[in-house]
């Protein structure tokens, strides 16, 4: 039906969005020119649907790999994330979206990042805050791409520095 029709648009497009900010997110600041990879899961799901629109949000849990992490870094990480896409009632385009992950490390360190979709596709990463080893890359940005999804709930992607 068009509701479920809908919903999956609306996973895959938060999937990739949580997939993408999360990795590009660790790269900031010094280490900018390192890049890398991660997986999304949703794990929850739930929508509000007004008079005029829906609300969809989803959370995941995300590892993030990075290709030749800085000495003293993780060389992998879990993330969880929350998206959030509004959608004029019988519209399938998105009209706003946003995915915002939280992390903290092995060390206690801190990471937010939030992601936004690009037109061409990708999305661009921002570090908006970090403790420890992470404080220097607020910030930073990379530009990420879902590679591979895998059904309505999973995918994998990359992330790149800016």
């Amino acid at each position: 039906n068009k509701r479920e029709t809908l919903m999956s648009i609306l996973r895959k497009i938060l999937l990739s969005a949580a997939i993408i900010v999360t990795p590009a997110a660790l790269l900031a600041g010094g280490h900018s020119a390192f890049g890398g990879h991660g997986t999304s899961v949703i794990t929850g799901s739930s929508t509000m649907e007004g008079k005029t629109g829906v609300l969809l949000s989803q959370t995941s849990e995300d590892v993030w790999i990075w290709d030749n992490a800085p000495e003293g870094y993780p060389t992998a990480s879990t993330a969880s994330c929350m998206q959030y896409i509004a959608f004029a009632t019988g519209q399938m385009m998105p009209l706003g979206f946003i995915n915002v992950c939280q992390q903290v490390d092995v060390d206690g360190d801190v990471n937010l990042l939030q992601a936004n979709p690009q037109a061409d596709g990708s999305f661009l990463v921002t570090q908006i805050a970090g403790t420890g080893k992470w404080a220097a890359f607020t910030g930073a940005q990379w530009v990420g791409k879902t590679d591979v999804n895998i059904g309505p709930n999973a995918s994998v992607y990359s992330f790149a520095p800016k």
